[in-house]
């Protein structure tokens, strides 16, 4: 697995989105890192990191982070995810209790809920994309890209970088996020929590129903966050995360 490492203290995990990697905390590792160890490590099958053997969901995801954290001598840390990330860190929190600090899940997605179904995927979005001779797999994935909104040319290179590391099987982790259902599992999760989102991420619109579903989790909402709010707003979005670190002793 490849990750990026940065600052001392605590550590404090940051779990990237589908078809991401860990370049996804580049401008946000640097705030963090001012009071913890950040580490964001890239999933298996995205970013630098090897394969998947087969088919992984959630769980199975969850797994490799606790072996990871064994691998970097981590006895526990707090951790941070987004979209997909967050299921992960949901997951990880509900399994191995004892690895986990908190959890912050920014932008969870809710499928199964009145507003959960409301969030619809542009048409085509999560379809396999095969390599294609005359590159127009390439065009396809900026195509995806561009759909959420008004970016930089730089910034946009930069996320069809992750697709193009991830290749073909990259939609899995888009596949496995659908079918993973959080609403029987947040309950669970007994850690300290917060809630996360951001005003024009789709599922913001969910995040009082995840807060309300998480026992004595806490709700930061980022006025005019995008989608892709860690990488767009990344003061704003490590100052949240830095006051929920802040919180009292539970």
């Amino acid at each position: 697995m490849h990750y990026r490492v940065e600052g001392d203290g605590e550590p404090l995990l940051l779990l990237h989105s589908a078809l991401g990697s860990s370049i996804e905390y580049a401008r946000v590792i640097p705030f963090l890192s001012k009071r913890s160890c950040a580490i964001a490590p890239d999933f298996l099958g995205q970013g630098d990191s090897d394969p998947t053997p087969r088919l992984y969901q959630i769980p199975d995801h969850a797994r490799t982070i606790a072996s990871f954290m064994s691998s970097m001598g981590i006895k526990k840390a707090t951790i941070v995810g987004h979209h997909n990330g967050a299921m992960v860190a949901t997951e990880l929190a509900i399994a191995s209790p004892h690895l986990v600090d908190g959890i912050v899940l920014s932008s969870i997605p809710l499928w199964e809920t009145e507003r959960g179904k409301a969030v619809i995927d542009p048409p085509g979005f999560t379809a396999q994309v095969d390599l294609k001779a005359d590159g127009s797999h390439l065009l396809e994935w900026w195509r995806r890209v561009s759909l959420w909104g008004d970016r930089s040319v730089e910034e946009f290179e930069g996320r069809v970088l992750d697709y193009v590391k991830a290749g073909p099987r990259g939609e899995e982790m888009h596949w496995i996020g659908r079918a993973y259902d959080a609403i029987p599992r947040l309950p669970l999760v007994r850690c300290p929590t917060l809630v996360l989102s951001a005003t024009s991420d789709p599922f913001c619109a969910v995040a009082e129903e995840v807060k309300t579903l998480v026992p004595n989790s806490k709700l930061a909402i980022i006025e005019n966050g995008p989608i892709d709010v860690d990488r767009m707003l990344p003061l704003e979005f490590s100052e949240s995360i830095i006051g929920f670190l802040g919180r009292p002793a539970a």
